[in-house]
């Protein structure tokens, strides 16, 4: 008998209805094919979350699987962080991603999470102000409701409130701005002083609530950190790797960073990693002084089996096939939903970009309250369909290799699961 009647694991979606429920046995993940997966109780679902947006390329990669297989029984265990030995594979995926990204980003940090590589890009930004004698540019500037991660540096660069209330005391000197003001983000600077700022974080698309940057806000956000020396990160662990239809947003705008995070679809979520690009000019001066060397890394930091993964991932993505049905098979989707809100008024926007999809919910009265967006949670889910919903928004992030007939299915579960919670029948 477990204590309190808990359940041994201890995750985020414990609470105590759901243990004087059952507990989580019958809804536990047992198998997973293609954009499905399938309960203890042998249910299947359409999974348009891909775990945790991360399975881009489905659950039924063979040349993934292989690749991982075969360089476990090559060289199971390697790491990074010291020695002058690296792993053979970690030398060729390296070279071979930033091969896949434009200059100047031609140098990479490997890390496990997308949360660690945040952390590691503002690291980096003031460990290059140490280098360069500019020990007082320390303040970081985000946005509200922006997602970086959690814990320590990275749940600090997150503006979400609620995080913050429940995190606190937070990594001091990171500031927000309201999500895309760029007059805001010029009188910040301003207010905290350029001189003492090291650098300004952004998503193209932001994940929570999926909000698109506005056309030439990126562009403007790099004139404004080219004028005071600030250095621009990208934090693209959502959208890189083919999520929109590129392997970065940053890249297919022609707006460079000074830093660029990958993660999540880097292994299609088959095995941790995450990675931090450095542009030219941020690494010659990383590495300029021998005194000072950037103290920053994990044991499992570039794990041989990741770095198969990952030159698996790029192999797939190579021709650009699925990256071209990206972007027609999510312009679709978008479309039909929007049309079906001509008979379902609960649907109050559609945007995004890609096969990341937000759809915004509202009545006439206004913003859904956490019970009702749990009530068309849960209605997806008897309808066969698995997503994340963030604040008021629906969020689709199906795998990458989504069908049309599953991009049909999904869309149909979706509108009949909206239906029904609108009181129109099913």
């Amino acid at each position: 008998m477990l204590r309190n009647d808990h359940d041994a694991l201890w995750h985020n979606s414990l609470t105590p209805q759901i243990v004087r429920d059952g507990g989580f046995d019958a809804g536990a993940i047992v198998h997973g094919k293609g954009c499905r997966v399938q309960d203890a109780t042998g249910t299947w679902y359409l999974d348009a979350r891909a775990a945790m947006w991360n399975t881009t390329l489905g659950y039924s990669c063979e040349r993934i699987v292989d690749a991982v297989t075969e360089q476990l029984r090559r060289l199971p265990v390697a790491q990074i962080i010291r020695y002058e030995e690296p792993s053979e594979v970690s030398l060729h995926y390296a070279r071979r991603l930033v091969a896949e990204l434009p200059d100047p980003l031609n140098h990479v940090r490997f890390g496990s999470t997308g949360s660690q590589m945040t952390s590691a890009a503002v690291l980096m930004s003031r460990f290059v102000r140490k280098v360069r004698g500019e020990t007082q540019r320390l303040k970081v500037l985000a946005f509200t409701n922006g997602y970086h991660g959690t814990g320590g540096l990275a749940g600090a660069l997150t503006g979400e409130r609620q995080m913050h209330a429940l995190q606190a005391p937070l990594t001091p000197e990171v500031h927000h701005v309201r999500p895309w003001d760029l007059d805001a983000l010029e009188r910040a600077v301003q207010r905290r002083g350029p001189e003492n700022i090291t650098a300004v974080i952004v998503e193209p698309i932001m994940g929570t609530d999926v909000v698109p940057a506005p056309e030439g806000a990126l562009a403007a956000i790099r004139e404004l950190c080219d004028r005071h020396g600030i250095h621009l990160i990208a934090d693209e662990v959502t959208t890189g790797f083919g999520r929109t239809g590129a392997m970065s947003v940053m890249a297919s705008q022609g707006v460079l960073p000074d830093m660029l995070v990958l993660g999540k679809g880097i292994t299609s979520g088959y095995f941790p990693l995450a990675a931090l690009v450095c542009s030219d000019a941020v690494f010659d001066e990383a590495v300029s002084r021998p005194e000072y060397v950037f103290p920053h890394g994990c044991t499992a930091d570039g794990h041989p089996a990741a770095m198969a993964a990952g030159l698996a991932v790029l192999d797939e993505l190579a021709d650009g096939t699925l990256l071209e049905r990206v972007r027609t098979t999510g312009a679709e989707i978008r479309r039909r939903v929007r049309a079906a809100a001509e008979e379902i008024p609960l649907i109050h926007d559609v945007r995004g970009e890609g096969l990341m999809i937000g759809v915004e919910l509202r009545r006439e009265s206004g913003r859904l309250g956490e019970s009702e967006m749990a009530q068309v949670r849960n209605a997806c889910k008897a309808a066969g369909l698995l997503l994340t919903s963030t604040n008021n928004t629906l969020v689709l992030m199906p795998p990458l290799v989504l069908g049309d007939e599953e991009a049909d299915e999904l869309v149909e579960r979706l509108t009949a699961a909206l239906r029904t919670v609108v009181g129109h029948g099913s």
